[in-house]
């Protein structure tokens, strides 16, 4: 299945390059999704590379979206 990751915070939305994973791996990116806001959270996206530092991630949403 193919997945990409989007962040919603008041700056706008981020989306991921898309991701190609098989059911285990998603299972495990929902798991770590659960500790999304510990830190920082860094990604590339298809315009380049995005790191959302701990203040602006704590106001944002996370969206693992299944593209196929």
């Amino acid at each position: 299945m193919e997945i990409i990751f989007k962040i919603k915070n008041d700056l706008g939305e981020f989306t991921s390059e898309p991701l190609e994973v098989n059911e285990e791996q998603y299972i495990n990116f929902i798991e770590v999704s659960k500790t999304f806001y510990n830190g920082t959270y860094q990604m590339n996206t298809p315009d380049g590379f995005v790191v959302i530092p701990p203040d602006i991630l704590s106001k944002s949403v996370l969206i693992v979206e299944k593209v196929k």
